[in-house]
């Protein structure tokens, strides 16, 4: 089945996303949350949230994409929690020490040595 909750969203958007919160809050010096809302006041964030639900079915009310981008451009509940589970994580894994953490060193193991 798997047709359940909120789309997948494209790792594209997400570093998308996740770039614009960054620069929001050094721009404007301020929280990467506080970012977050400033971002989704913006006036062509409703596209971009249209690119992420562009595969929603169309069956059901709560299932449609213009029910997934008014309840995030216009709820601040649904904007805070997708901040807590979603953006927070993002802009952690690409600034600061989380960022270190996508660099794949592999350590060859020399024979001999101990």
């Amino acid at each position: 089945m798997g047709t359940r909750g909120r789309p997948k969203i494209s790792a594209f958007v997400e570093h998308c996303i996740s770039y614009k919160v960054m620069q929001y809050a050094k721009h404007y010096n301020e929280t990467h949350y506080k970012a977050w809302f400033r971002l989704v006041r913006h006036k062509l964030f409703p596209k971009l949230l249209q690119s992420i639900y562009k595969s929603a079915p169309r069956q059901t009310l709560t299932r449609s994409q213009e029910f997934w981008v008014q309840g995030l451009t216009t709820d601040y509940n649904r904007q805070r929690k997708f901040y807590s589970k979603h953006i927070k994580k993002w802009v952690n894994k690409r600034s600061g020490i989380g960022s270190l953490q996508d660099w794949s060193f592999k350590y060859i193991k020399i024979k001999g040595l101990k």
